[in-house]
């Protein structure tokens, strides 16, 4: 009986700290979080930070991923990433983006497509996925974290087939 009511209780306060707009559909509609990914797909190919800023959730110890890198914080992101891709001509794509929702919780799995030309000449061209995690915060979708990964596009041999 007393685990019964432990967990009742806990329930009760998780619940309880859960408002009607937590979970109403206002809120949990995907064109939300799309809005906020193109704002970023385009920041990323302009190099402009300024939609990272608006959209992404400055806190002490963010960290996002790609391609097994790491950027520690949201300005080592813009400063050592967006910008310096953004001058290799990136361009970005996002397909089959599928939106999730638990309440003050979403997450985005997108599917990406990248280009862009290094300094040594080599042309770039990956195709992948990533994952956007975000936090109803002051009524609007924060991105609190993203973790992506892409491998090269496989051309046709030569005469094969």
């Amino acid at each position: 009986m007393q685990k019964r009511l432990t967990t009742v209780l806990v329930g009760s306060v998780l619940l309880a700290g859960c408002t009607a707009s937590d979970v109403d559909a206002p809120i949990h509609d995907p064109a939300l979080l799309e809005a906020v990914l193109e704002d970023v797909r385009v920041g990323w190919e302009q190099g402009d930070g300024t939609p990272f800023y608006v959209h992404y959730l400055d806190w002490k110890g963010a960290r996002y991923f790609e391609g097994g890198g790491e950027n520690v914080g949201l300005q080592d992101l813009v400063d050592n990433h967006v910008a310096p891709e953004a001058e290799l001509g990136l361009r970005l794509g996002y397909s089959n983006v599928q939106a999730h929702f638990e309440g003050t919780f979403a997450w985005a799995v997108v599917d990406t497509e990248i280009q862009l030309t290094i300094a040594d000449g080599r042309n770039i061209h990956n195709r992948g996925h990533a994952t956007y995690l975000f936090r109803w915060v002051n009524d609007s979708w924060m991105v609190v974290h993203t973790q992506s990964a892409s491998r090269p596009v496989r051309r046709p041999t030569p005469g094969a087939g």
